[in-house]
């Protein structure tokens, strides 16, 4: 069999952007999907051990760092760790967790971090995926699906006081030749303690201050609501191309679309912009992600790439916005460049 590469379709690898309604924008992706690796285990006849698992150490920059203007700069530069250890089940059925630790060495607007060189965790999730639950008879597409559950250990959820989020995905699949596809579809739902987020006074120190433009609102003795909604459901699609160069050198193309929705409602009034529409908030990302890899040997490959997220459309809905590589507004950070290295067993 003709080795594969591409990208996880783990999209939304990230449990704490599925909670945010926002597609993941992290490390990249290990260099084979699940799905592939399954395949080729199956294929093989041997039966590897039951535990297995990914190691991945990224490194990102975001183009901000690049803006000639020292006034309206940016730099951003990330590393994290991934950790992504399984069960096999069956030779198509796994039971994975997956967690992350992420630092930004820059302090600013867009690194999420309130003082420099902090370390964060990501949520956790746990997942129960069958990468192959039926093939369309003459056609070589393969149907696939799972569920994971996602638990709010990262700073985010807990600002956002949620309590679980929940996703459930179904995906094709097909190799033609030295080229591997794939669509998944996924639906998430969060659970949270309110409808907006909230701090806790005794959680964040003294050198943090609780203020948003239009006031804070005091929930509780030391509870504060700072503004902001938080996203109930959504649905996502990905799709995905990686094509095989050559033995170990792969290409990958990777576009995600996620629509979400708030909890709360508003009518459109007065003081309500010409291109808003009254009713649930409603919230759209695309992302893309261009990815080269060689596969050094079988349990270790390094990548290198780009990574960007934007919204679907410009604030007036009148553009479509370039999901890949787009560097126009580069200060905001909407793209990044990778490296990764992943080890697997």
């Amino acid at each position: 069999m003709k080795r594969f590469m591409g990208m996880a379709v783990g999209l939304l690898v990230l449990a704490t952007g599925v909670s945010q309604g926002l597609l993941a924008q992290e490390n990249a992706p290990p260099a084979v999907t699940e799905a592939q690796r399954a395949e080729r285990e199956q294929e093989s006849g041997k039966k590897p051990f039951p535990i297995g698992g990914s190691v991945s150490l990224s490194q990102s920059l975001g183009a901000g760092t690049f803006v000639a203007d020292e006034y309206v700069r940016r730099s951003a530069y990330d590393v994290s760790l991934s950790l992504s250890p399984y069960w096999r089940i069956t030779p198509m059925m796994r039971l994975s967790a997956e967690m992350s630790f992420s630092t930004s060495l820059v302090e600013n607007y867009d690194s999420d971090a309130t003082y420099k060189r902090r370390t964060t965790m990501s949520d956790i999730s746990l997942g129960l995926n069958h990468f192959k639950l039926w093939e369309i008879p003459k056609t070589g597409i393969r149907i696939g699906g799972g569920v994971s559950f996602s638990f709010p250990t990262s700073p985010q959820s807990r600002f956002r006081q949620l309590y679980l989020s929940s996703r459930a995905t179904v995906g094709l699949s097909r190799s033609i030749g030295p080229v591997y596809l794939a669509y998944n579809l996924g639906f998430f739902k969060n659970f949270n303690r309110y409808t907006t987020p909230a701090i806790d006074r005794q959680d964040v120190g003294d050198h943090v201050v609780l203020a948003h433009y239009q006031g804070n609102e005091q929930l509780t003795t030391d509870l504060i609501a700072v503004g902001g909604n938080n996203t109930s459901f959504g649905v996502m699609n990905s799709f995905i191309a990686s094509w095989s160069i050559y033995g170990p050198l792969s290409f990958t193309a990777m576009y995600g679309i996620n629509n979400s929705w708030t909890y709360n409602a508003f009518p459109k009034d007065d003081l309500s912009s010409s291109y808003a529409v009254g009713g649930r908030g409603q919230r759209d990302s695309q992302q893309g992600i261009l990815d080269l890899t060689y596969q050094i040997r079988r349990e270790l490959s390094v990548s290198l790439g780009t990574q960007t997220m934007v919204a679907p459309k410009t604030a007036d809905n009148k553009d479509v916005i370039f999901p890949f590589l787009n560097l126009s507004n580069n200060y905001r950070n909407n793209t990044y460049f990778y490296l990764s290295v992943t080890g697997t067993l």
